[in-house]
């Protein structure tokens, strides 16, 4: 059951800043996320509205994501590079 995903904007300036090599990771990893979105995370945590925010580490980045089962997204949040 494959998702499309959605990036945050904060998210979004942050691989734009990436060196190419960095930015087709991270593409990558977004897309391995959309195509197996119940694969389970790294790390959970349950943010203040009772949202379940997932993480997924690949190589020096962790990405932070929830799930829009509603209208089949990855919302990814938060990209932090090691």
């Amino acid at each position: 059951m494959s998702y499309t995903y959605v990036i945050e904007r904060t998210a979004a300036q942050m691989v734009l800043q990436r060196p190419p090599r960095e930015r087709r990771l991270l593409q990558a990893a977004f897309d391995q996320i959309a195509a197996a979105p119940f694969q389970p995370a790294d790390f959970e945590e349950r943010v203040d509205n009772d949202r379940l925010l997932l993480t997924r580490f690949f190589g020096p980045f962790s990405v932070t994501y929830w799930l829009d089962h509603a209208v089949k997204e990855v919302r990814i949040a938060v990209i932090f590079r090691d």
